[in-house]
């Protein structure tokens, strides 16, 4: 696109001074010789000589900016993109971590009643006190 810039303004730059060249009279017999033509319709070659440069030129930053326009919109279409993508893998990482949170709290609530129980039965279990050499609290033998 630079080159097709610097191509087109130099054309520019070219009609520009070929139309200063006609003015002065240097113009196209190249003999320096005063054409044959009255300054009023010098003065309207110059000026639609002038008014096509800047035709160009306007044509040229028009097509630039649509260009760096174009571009920006690409990029935030790439960046949209790469945003709805980190979202959809956090919204499934949400949903995995509270899965697991989920099954740990059933774990913890699993560990928590088996340590009650096993507590109770030690707590149970130390107000009758255990038999010992195979006889009962009452002194006589346990039945086998």
């Amino acid at each position: 696109m630079t080159e097709e810039r610097h191509f087109d303004l130099s054309r520019v730059e070219r009609r520009v001074e070929n139309a200063l060249r006609n003015f002065a009279g240097n113009g196209a017999n190249g003999g320096g010789e005063v054409p044959d033509i009255s300054a009023a319709e010098r003065i309207d070659k110059i000026g639609n000589i002038s008014a096509l440069a800047i035709i160009e030129a306007s044509e040229m930053t028009a097509k630039d900016i649509e260009a760096a326009a174009q571009a920006a919109v690409d990029i935030a279409t790439d960046i949209m993109e790469e945003a709805r993508q980190l979202a959809t893998e956090l919204r499934a990482n949400g949903k995995k971590m509270s899965e697991r949170l989920k099954e740990f709290a059933a774990l913890a609530n699993r560990v928590s009643t088996a340590m009650r129980n096993t507590r109770a039965e030690v707590v149970d279990s130390s107000e009758t006190p255990p038999s010992v050499g195979g006889f009962d609290d009452a002194g006589g033998a346990e039945p086998t």
